[in-house]
């Protein structure tokens, strides 16, 4: 009775075994039955299967019910069977937006300034008053005060202020004040405030709006990765005013993941035209290949928005897959002129396609005017110098002056042979516009080209002393000052020597980039003029003279002036004394 009871013990556990997927709840049951003392026989002794660690455990009754890991693992399996042709890429938005852990940077001090730059930076202020006076307003000025200072360093790039600027900005209770200095290290591309920045932007709602958006264009400019999540949520929120802001952040600091969310995003049947307009623009400047199929397909959609529609044309060419080739040279046939000025956009990243070069020189011939602005800024890009022939052609004879001021600086950049006796004959032709001079000028020198130097030179000198023609002495200074070349020292000259005030202050300008040693003495006689004007103390800080010495010395001969005049005069009093006392 024994052997039979524990054969059949034996037989029940290989039915548990065998069925287990129907009999799961026998198992709790089978685990009290009560073991026989005899000595232990193993299983496979009886039953034929197969010894695993599972068989194993199920057999000696240790446990019948999957653990949870078992489960995930089992579950995980049985998921990917289904969906094999799913990338592997976890989707780490596809969850709960809110539930997204934003890693805040750690904190740094701002970055050292280029040496170069520094050094420029203190030529200009020479005896260092102006750092001197600007360091006191950070330092013990009101909000008002130091926001005009640093508007002013921000507007004259001037490094010198970094370690003062992110002190004060941990110490400030202005959020104006923050909001000025995030603005600074954004124009510097310094990291230094990423850690408050992208606390701010993964909790915004107790700052004001203003300072939230400051924070969005920093983390833009200094392409802060870490703000990725933080701007995920804020667009994923239902805080329309962030919206915007938001996603022009994340098309500079998102990456593959995010421009994924962003196409699904675009999904939804809630989002106004504006918002999809927005996503569309963010997508093309985040150039994400992952999403080339979806927005073709939007920029071929006829029903779609249309300005969605051309954003998606500028997303096809920023990813540079051939295949948006000719999609986009189909697409720039539309009566749209939007559309066709995208189309260029996109096919500006294709320098290698004869095709693209073709479409690009037709719309430099465009009706409308800004397809033929965006023809020429792709021109300059693909650095087709082949074009130059429609470049003189639409900068001589264009009816829009915005297309002109496109054309000249791509004619001088390239610096051609032909394009160089262009632009020259247009500062010496006397009946070509001083409009047309001014940019001939401004070109040639802005782009480094030596052309045409000597011939500015002497359009300066030549109506330096016309009254008709002052804008154009002006406009002509300002730009001379900024370059130096031997050839300016004989303009600079007539400039300090002129009696317009502003054609002297001018002169000093083109000095003080050049130190020309020519013009040292025209300098000098202005800042020994005795007449106290604005030039002439400019005239002497530029030469290294005392001020005070020079107005101690005037006062010092007024006063003796003044004391012979008075000795002078003296005496004749008396003698008109002397003479009333003899005739009383």
């Amino acid at each position: 009775m024994r052997k039979l009871n524990f054969f059949t013990k034996n037989i029940f556990f290989a039915l548990i075994f065998l069925f287990f997927p129907c009999f799961a709840g026998i198992s709790v049951f089978a685990q009290n039955v009560e073991i026989s003392d005899e000595p232990e026989v193993s299983f496979s002794e009886e039953i034929d299967v197969s010894s695993d660690e599972k068989s194993a455990d199920v057999m000696s009754g240790e446990t019948l019910i999957p653990t949870d890991s078992e489960k995930a693992e089992d579950s995980a399996l049985s998921e990917n069977s289904e969906t094999a042709d799913v990338s592997a890429e976890t989707d780490e938005y596809g969850g709960d937006i809110a539930s997204i852990q934003v890693e805040i940077p750690s904190e740094m001090r701002p970055r050292q300034p280029d040496p170069e730059k520094l050094k420029e930076i203190q030529q200009k202020d020479e005896d260092g008053s102006e750092y001197e006076s600007n360091s006191m307003t950070l330092s013990f000025g009101t909000p008002s005060e130091i926001n005009s200072v640093v508007d002013k360093i921000v507007e004259e790039d001037d490094p010198r202020y970094s370690d003062a600027l992110y002190d004060l900005f941990q110490t400030t209770a202005s959020n104006d004040v923050r909001r000025k200095i995030l603005g600074y290290f954004a124009r510097q591309k310094d990291p230094c405030l990423s850690s408050y920045a992208v606390e701010i932007l993964d909790d915004p709602y107790d700052t004001p709006l203003s300072l939230v958006q400051e924070c969005m264009n920093y983390v833009s400019e200094v392409q802060c990765k870490a703000a990725a999540p933080a701007l995920i949520k804020l667009i994923d929120s239902d805080e329309e005013k962030y919206f915007t802001a938001a996603l022009s952040a994340l098309g500079k600091t998102g990456g593959a993941k995010e421009s994924l969310y962003l196409a699904k995003f675009l999904e939804r049947d809630d989002l106004e035209t504006a918002q999809r307009q927005a996503l569309m623009r963010t997508l093309g400047q985040m150039n994400a290949v992952e999403t080339f199929d979806s927005i073709m397909k939007i920029a071929q959609d006829e029903d779609e928005n249309s300005f969605v529609r051309m954003y998606a044309a500028e997303a096809l060419g920023n990813m540079k897959k051939n295949e948006a080739i000719p999609v986009l040279i189909k697409l720039f046939e539309t009566d749209d002129p939007n559309m066709r000025e995208y189309c260029i956009k996109g096919l500006q990243n294709f320098p290698d396609s004869k095709k693209a070069k073709t479409t690009i020189i037709q719309a430099i011939r465009d009706d409308h005017v800004k397809v033929r602005v965006q023809a020429v800024k792709a021109v300059k890009e693909m650095q087709m110098k082949d074009a130059m022939d429609f470049l003189i052609y639409r900068a001589k004879n264009d009816s829009e002056n915005s297309v002109k001021k496109e054309c000249y600086p791509v004619i001088a950049e390239f610096d051609t042979q032909k394009g160089n006796e262009f632009l020259v004959k247009q500062i010496t032709d006397k009946k070509v516009p001083d409009s047309a001079k001014l940019m001939a000028a401004e070109a040639l020198l802005k782009s480094g080209n030596n052309s045409g130097t000597n011939e500015i030179a002497e359009l300066a000198k030549e109506i330096v002393d016309d009254p008709a023609r002052k804008s154009l002495k002006y406009s002509l200074g300002k730009v001379m000052a900024k370059y130096m070349k031997p050839a300016f020292a004989d303009v600079a000259v007539l400039y300090v020597q002129a009696k317009d005030a502003q054609l002297v202050a001018l002169g000093l300008d083109m000095y003080k980039a050049g130190r020309y040693e020519t013009v040292k003495a025209a300098v000098k006689t202005l800042a020994e003029d005795k007449k106290n004007s604005a030039n002439r103390k400019r005239a002497r800080k530029l030469l290294g003279m005392e001020d005070e010495d020079f107005e101690t010395k005037n006062s010092e001969s007024l006063n003796e002036t003044e004391n012979k005049s008075s000795e002078k005069v003296a005496p004749a009093k008396k003698e008109e004394n002397n003479i009333s006392a003899d005739a009383k």
